[in-house]
């Protein structure tokens, strides 16, 4: 299992701070989220900067189903699947997916909320997917129990991890950490913060000391994301 975060951690952090960053905490991925402060340019300097180190991009979230082809083409050039989120049609998600793969790109559908809510059309399609673990899964480890039952799992999200984990107990993460490690489960595990309230926690937790330097950008969440590829 390779534990890593999110640069949802850090909104306003360059990607060669997020590196430092996971390698300040023995960390050895970063997931990657396009609109936040962070476009394609951004995803192949973190791409080229991981190279040199242990930490490997994850993944790259994007909302909705941008063009395809595009993504694809991101994809092969980050070395990292595309994580398909934001759109509330799953099918829409699953066929988005699908259509990055058949580009000749890596693409994972994302999920979350019970698995009897997405299970059966994930697996009925064939493609794969990361599995985002929030409020709404009651026993996670019950849930990777029964999705690992049907279909290998590519990659986890844990909202409310990191420094946020001394508060999660009642949420049997550390039965689902047991369940994952005796099942072999050998993907990353990408913690984020489970709200923005907690940014200063995770600033803290990740070394962050009055900034991220002068290569800081602001949070560009607003903002379109060209593609230039």
């Amino acid at each position: 299992m390779r534990l890593g975060i999110s640069s949802e951690a850090a909104l306003d952090a360059p990607v060669d701070e997020l590196v430092a960053a996971c390698e300040r905490r023995g960390l050895g991925a970063l997931g990657l989220v396009l609109g936040t402060a962070i476009g394609p340019d951004d995803v192949l300097e973190a791409a080229k900067i991981a190279a040199d180190v242990s930490v490997r991009i994850s993944g790259i979230v994007v909302d909705g189903c941008p063009d395809t082809l595009a993504m694809a083409a991101l994809s092969r050039l980050a070395n990292a699947p595309i994580i398909v989120r934001g759109d509330s049609d799953l099918h829409a998600r699953i066929a988005c997916t699908s259509a990055i793969v058949l580009e000749g790109g890596s693409a994972l559908a994302f999920v979350s909320g019970s698995p009897a809510t997405w299970l059966d059309a994930v697996v009925g399609a064939g493609v794969e997917f990361a599995w985002h673990i929030d409020e709404t899964c009651q026993d996670p480890a019950a849930d990777a129990a029964q999705i690992l039952r049907a279909r290998p799992i590519r990659l986890i999200r844990l909202a409310g991890g990191g420094p946020e984990l001394s508060t999660q107990n009642q949420r049997g993460i550390g039965d689902l950490m047991r369940a994952l490690t005796l099942a072999g489960y050998d993907g990353p595990l990408i913690m984020t913060p489970s709200s923005q309230r907690y940014r200063v926690v995770w600033s803290a937790w990740l070394g962050r000391r009055g900034g991220w330097g002068c290569g800081s950008k602001t949070d560009s969440s607003q903002q379109s994301v060209p593609i230039h590829l």
